[in-house]
């Protein structure tokens, strides 16, 4: 099993990130995070912030001689929040939240604009992103790029 990562110019990976199987990422990378591609690729779109200790993991199983080959789609401007977790082939859109602690399902789609919030991980829909929350997002991302690499080894990875 040979990992093959990549990631955009402006990615900030922390090394203290476990990342195992074929990974494209174009975004911020806390550290502790697990990014776990088993069969099937992970694609992480551009501008995401994903917090400490957040999951993202797929894998294959096999029923009957049937093998699901999972894969998981991570659109772009999310956050995915400490502790967060997103499981099996789901496909996250644009500009989701997905909260501390929160889980998605094991193969779900998550529509643009989700909330995932709460203890039993419930969902609500924003209308359409906020020209203040954009501005906030990108100005939390370059604060990111700024201050996690003085703090916290960076990963050298292959540029996409």
């Amino acid at each position: 099993n040979r990992n093959r990562i990549t990631a955009g110019p402006k990615s900030v990976v922390c090394q203290e990130t476990e990342l195992r199987g074929e990974i494209s990422i174009g975004t911020v990378l806390h550290p502790q995070c697990r990014v776990v591609a088993e069969n099937g690729p992970i694609y992480i779109g551009r501008n995401n912030i994903i917090e400490e200790n957040v999951i993202i993991f797929n894998k294959y199983t096999i029923t009957n001689l049937n093998v699901d080959i999972e894969g998981s789609r991570i659109g772009n401007h999310n956050i995915v929040e400490a502790r967060g977790k997103i499981l099996g082939s789901t496909a996250v859109g644009n500009y989701c939240v997905i909260g501390s602690g929160c889980s998605t399902e094991n193969n779900e789609t998550i529509a643009d604009l989700t909330v995932i919030y709460g203890s039993q991980s419930k969902r609500r829909t924003q209308n359409e992103p906020l020209a203040t929350q954009a501005t906030l997002h990108a100005r939390h991302l370059d604060y990111l790029r700024e201050v996690l690499p003085k703090y916290n080894h960076l990963k050298k990875l292959e540029s996409s």
